[in-house]
């Protein structure tokens, strides 16, 4: 137990008129729920374009592999976290969320429309990195300030709607930007989407309401410093559905996310396609199953929620075995529309995890850590998912290249090894639902 020394000046309110003013904090927060997608699909588009662009600026830079994995993940990850972890600290401490959100914003669009102007893989790689400062605050911005909007048994699914502005940033952004990359050059398509988060962050920023913490739960609680980081790491390694979650998150993204980095170029070798074909087709089809597996993956959970928490990490355990055996089957096939129609399961499923995680770590979090505990979840995923992965994935890609004579083998059979993490990761969902009551309950 700590001392009360160790802990910062907390104070809680009864919810009542003079605690949280005569302002309409329900309506308001659909605007508010509205506006986080619109951001988060700028966010996923300026983060994920780079994907369906890699094989025009391999041929520009003349990069290897490996390369085009620094510059998509790691470049991006790692500036991510080294920001994210801070902001959350910040934030827990009472920060007002709604003006770093806008800030970082501001900061990721302008980074993304400089890469376009870039002339070498070094001045693109630093560009990279400042989408990853810039993108670093938002996450533990947007995470708490929804669980401030959105009760227990209602979070996962405002999640799902919240994570929708990520699959369709490659419905509608990705065939956009491959069509414009195509006519006018992948330098234009970076500023075409890169602009446009200028305008949004700054009606972010005029319009939108600071709620109190502790809103939905029922009392106001005002933070002035935030808890001691030994007290965080305490609480993630006493309960353990974080733990297995954290370990879970990590899996399922190096496959998941991996893997979506990769495939576009993987489309691209295998069946002779230009980056307009691949941007309109698997951008179209894997936008339009994830937001179904975004926005399924939060109702089911709350539905399912409501009858047993464990169902918040079974579902997304057995979305992950479903998806291992039909992804092995589209990299396997030698036909493009087979290929596409095996991997709608996998892009359907493979997020659907995400919101029901996040929703966990808010529920499970004492609410002056939710910000840091929820990055923890994020940090594991963005760290494996989006720094690791992709160059591995490219490294192993190069060694089966030198070993098969082909470039499209290489990357097939580097595929192929990367999804290893996909049962893996189902069995740590398995184990968190294990102790997900009683972790609750503490």
């Amino acid at each position: 137990m700590a001392s009360s020394s160790d802990m910062p000046e907390i104070a809680n309110a009864r919810m009542d008129a003079a605690a949280t003013g005569a302002f309409a904090w329900g309506r308001h927060r659909r605007y508010v729920l509205f506006m986080v997608f619109v951001a988060f699909f700028l966010n996923a588009l300026d983060r994920n374009i780079i994907n369906v662009l890699q094989q025009p600026i391999k041929t520009e830079f003349h990069l290897m592999d490996w390369q085009l994995g620094m510059m998509t993940g790691l470049a991006f990850a790692v500036l991510y976290n080294l920001v994210g972890i801070p902001t959350a600290r910040f934030i827990d401490g009472g920060a007002i969320r709604r003006d770093i959100m806008a800030g970082g914003l501001a900061l990721w669009s302008v980074a993304t429309a400089l890469c376009g102007v870039t002339q070498n893989f070094w001045q693109l790689l630093l560009c990279r990195m400042g989408v990853g400062v810039g993108e670093g605050t938002f996450g533990p911005s947007t995470m708490t300030l929804i669980s401030d909007y959105y009760g227990p048994n209602e979070r996962a699914r405002a999640m799902g709607l919240y994570l929708l502005g990520l699959p369709l940033a490659s419905f509608i952004g990705m065939p956009l930007g491959g069509w414009v990359a195509q006519h006018y050059g992948w330098r234009a398509a970076l500023m075409l989407v890169g602009l446009p988060g200028l305008a949004v962050a700054l009606i972010i920023r005029l319009a939108m309401r600071e709620p109190p913490r502790g809103l939905s739960d029922g009392v106001v609680v005002k933070v002035s410093a935030a808890l001691p980081i030994h007290h965080v790491f305490a609480t993630v390694t006493k309960k353990k559905t974080v733990v297995h979650l954290l370990a879970a998150a990590s899996l399922a993204s190096f496959s998941t996310v991996g893997g979506m980095v990769w495939l576009p170029p993987y489309l691209q070798r295998a069946f002779g396609l230009n980056v307009a074909e691949v941007s309109g087709t698997w951008g179209v089809m894997s936008g339009l199953a994830g937001a179904l597996g975004a926005f399924g993956g939060g109702w089911l959970a709350d539905r399912y929620g409501i009858r047993s928490p464990k169902y918040y990490m079974l579902l997304p355990g057995l979305a992950m075995g479903v998806s291992l055996p039909l992804y092995l089957l589209a990299l396997m096939s030698g036909s493009f529309p087979l290929c596409l129609a095996c991997l709608i399961v996998p892009a359907t499923l493979s997020f659907s995890w995400i919101p029901a995680g996040i929703a966990v770590t808010q529920s499970l979090a004492p609410m002056a850590m939710r910000a840091l505990l929820g990055m923890f979840v994020t940090l594991a995923a963005n760290l494996i998912g989006q720094g690791i992965a992709p160059p591995a994935i490219g490294a192993l890609s190069d060694v089966f290249t030198d070993l098969t004579g082909s470039d499209v083998s290489g990357l097939r059979w580097a595929l192929v090894a990367s999804a290893i993490f996909y049962p893996w990761s189902a069995f740590h969902f398995w184990l968190a639902s294990r102790n997900i009551r009683e972790d609750l309950e503490a």
